[in-house]
């Protein structure tokens, strides 16, 4: 019987082992697809803002008057300087057909760079296809980013990342010392770890979602125009927004997108912040 008992306790020490090396495994696989997925966001984003930079202005003139007009509508509302403004033919790659044409990077980016004014580059499509209304709306939107930037640190967004990345190595450095010293806990550390890790990127997305609500609801207030607000969320939908994934499995796929990592809140919930936001906060 003694001789047993010590026969069985290599073994179940080794399955330990084994197990807690796949947790370990398993939990810095998941932080690495955490970390590319949020390096192909940051990607996405330069991308979209050379392509822009690097596309030649082939717009009418007249399209580029109408959007400092509309720019300085809004910031005279908001008592503020208006930022400088510039329309590119589109931003990013081509994604419309027929007589719409718009560009994956949207309607409209405000660009920022060091040392120099903050630049709202709005796409043609929303100076040629949007009613004068919907343009403030989004004009004001994107006034509401440029105040935020000015009101904190630049750099203070991307202190996330970082961050996240000092998250995983002590975590790394944690179970890889637990799994040395006491293979028991090891496990616990790494899923700990993976747990943070999520958890983190979500607090990240969340902030990200609250920014959006924010600036939509400085453009309500502004514009006080729900239909316009609604009339460029619908825009959205019916030129730039990605078709349904088709199946169960697909749908499941677009909800954890939508879920975790998208940084814009649905439209619908938008339009509702706005509203509740008009009822909220009436005009004098």
């Amino acid at each position: 019987m003694p001789a047993q008992g010590r026969s069985r306790l290599p073994a179940m020490d080794d399955t330990v082992r084994y197990t807690v090396l796949a947790l370990v495994v398993l939990a810095y696989v998941g932080g690495g697809v955490l970390v590319m997925v949020s390096a192909a966001r940051a990607a996405l984003t330069w991308s979209t803002g050379r392509r822009a930079r690097r596309r030649p202005d082939a717009v009418d003139p007249a399209l580029q008057q109408h959007a400092a007009a509309a720019m300085r509508t809004v910031a005279q509302l908001a008592n503020v300087d208006p930022p400088r403004t510039q329309v590119v033919a589109l931003l990013g790659a081509s994604r419309g057909t027929g007589e719409v044409i718009v560009g994956d990077g949207g309607l409209a980016v405000t660009r920022f760079r060091p040392g120099q004014p903050p630049t709202v580059v709005f796409a043609q499509a929303a100076l040629a296809d949007l009613t004068p209304a919907a343009l403030r709306s989004l004009a004001a939107h994107e006034l509401a980013h440029v105040i935020g930037r000015a009101r904190g640190s630049a750099a203070a967004r991307y202190v996330w990342l970082l961050g996240y990345l000092l998250l995983m190595l002590i975590g790394l450095v944690l179970s890889v010392a637990a799994l040395a010293a006491a293979p028991r806990l090891a496990g616990p550390a790494a899923l700990a770890t993976m747990l943070a890790a999520v958890a983190f990127l979500a607090l990240q997305v969340a902030f990200d979602r609250r920014e959006e609500i924010a600036a939509d609801r400085f453009s309500i207030t502004l514009t006080r125009d729900l239909a316009a607000a609604a009339e460029l969320m619908g825009f959205y939908e019916e030129h730039l927004a990605r078709p349904a994934p088709r199946g169960r499995l697909g749908g499941l796929r677009a909800r954890f997108e939508q879920r975790w990592f998208a940084t814009h809140p649905a439209h619908a919930v938008r339009l509702e912040a706005m509203r509740r936001h008009l009822v909220d906060q009436p005009s004098e």
